[in-house]
């Protein structure tokens, strides 16, 4: 009875996860030509902008994932509970998997590095989080969350719990070394 309740509340967070995933639309932004030639006042000498959107488009696409709910940006914050002041850009998706637990990716690059380590704690909670819950009725998801970690490199920090673990870590490193 007790992996029954703690099935169906699985089942139950991940079908309001995908409702609020399905329910966001993205604004299109328009671009402001007067400040793409200003200065900020927050770069750092070694600091890359990195297109969070676009990496995750090419997570997809290098390791042939079909079945996917992009997330927007403010979706992320708010699903993922991180930091929304110290947030500068996200980009993610959820995507089925062979275990109970959708596969979930998330990029995120912090206001500075204080910020990405506050990042990162949230983001190890929830994979910590996922580990319990499979603990009690899904081995395969159970190993997968305890073979994944989540990465930090400057003010970078991915989450990746996916079968694709090795794969997408090394192209986000790429990507933000």
């Amino acid at each position: 009875m007790k992996k029954l309740v703690s099935l169906v509340g699985g089942l139950l967070a991940l079908t309001m996860l995908l409702t609020l995933c399905a329910c966001g639309g993205e604004a299109e932004e328009t671009p402001d030509p007067a400040a793409e030639n200003e200065p900020t006042q927050t770069e750092t000498v070694d600091t890359v902008d990195v297109d969070l959107t676009a990496l995750s488009a090419q997570l997809v696409a290098d390791c042939g994932i079909t079945d996917y709910v992009d997330l927007a940006s403010d979706k992320l914050i708010s699903t993922y509970q991180l930091p929304a002041d110290q947030v500068v850009a996200a980009a993610g998706f959820n995507a089925t998997s062979s275990g109970a637990f959708p596969q979930e990716i998330v990029l995120v690059q912090a206001a500075d590095e204080t910020a990405a380590a506050a990042v990162a704690d949230q983001l190890t909670a929830r994979l910590s989080s996922i580990a319990e819950q499979a603990a009690s009725y899904d081995p395969a998801s159970l190993e997968l969350a305890e073979n994944c970690s989540v990465v930090t490199q400057g003010v970078y920090v991915g989450l990746f719990f996916s079968e694709h673990y090795d794969a997408m870590v090394s192209a986000f490193q790429s990507a933000v070394g």
